[in-house]
Parts: C-alpha cells; structure tokens; sequence
C-alpha cells in the first residue's frame, strides 16, 4: 500500500513496483486510504509524511490501531519531517525523496525479507 498526497508520485511509486512484480494498491487522499486500510492484508505500508487532512504520523496510528503487526515505512522530501519521524516510532525505515528507483526497490526487498 501506498499512500502519498501526491496523486503522481502515487503513480510513478506504483509503475515502479508493479514493474518488479508488486501488487500495489495506491491512494493520494490519506482519509480514503484509512477507510480501504484492511487488515492483516498488506505486507508493507509506505506513507509519505506530509498529507492534507491528516499526515503520515496520525495516519500511521491509526493504522497500527487496527493492525500492530503492520509493517510500515515514512516517505518525506522533507529533512526536518525525516528527523522527527526518525525519533516518532521505531519504523522498520524511512525513504527520502527523490529516489532512485533501484534504491526504492532495494530496501522495499529488504523490508520485506525482515
């Protein structure tokens, strides 16, 4: 699951993985993504940090709310959003944007071979 305020970062995140043999599911309205959110259904969950209505840390509560056993990873371009999801929760990781398609690839298998 992807979720990005960013209709076409959404897209690209979701060309990207689709193309290594991904199933994504993508949502650039946090709102709507919590509302689809199904449980134990994901095997990752990456949430860009900055996002209308609510952000990516209220939405990432939520979510372990109804799943503790999700798997989740912070997307920000932002250097002071990464410092202070870095101290928020102990995420398995978090990716600054850009990045290059090969990186994104590389820790998305590393996520989710722990």
């Amino acid at each position: 699951m992807v979720v990005d305020g960013e209709p076409d970062i959404c897209l690209v995140l979701k060309i990207v993985l689709e193309k290594t043999g991904f199933v994504v599911d993508y949502y650039y309205n946090p709102i709507t993504a919590l509302d689809e959110f199904k449980s134990n259904f994901y095997d990752l969950i990456i949430l860009d940090i900055q996002m209308p209505d609510i952000n990516g840390l209220q939405l990432y509560r939520e979510i372990k709310k109804r799943d503790v056993k999700a798997k989740i990873c912070f997307l920000t371009a932002s250097e002071s959003l990464f410092d202070i999801a870095y101290k928020f929760t102990p995420v398995y990781t978090f990716i600054r944007k850009p990045i290059e398609n090969n990186d994104l690839i590389r820790i998305v298998n590393g996520l989710l071979n722990n």
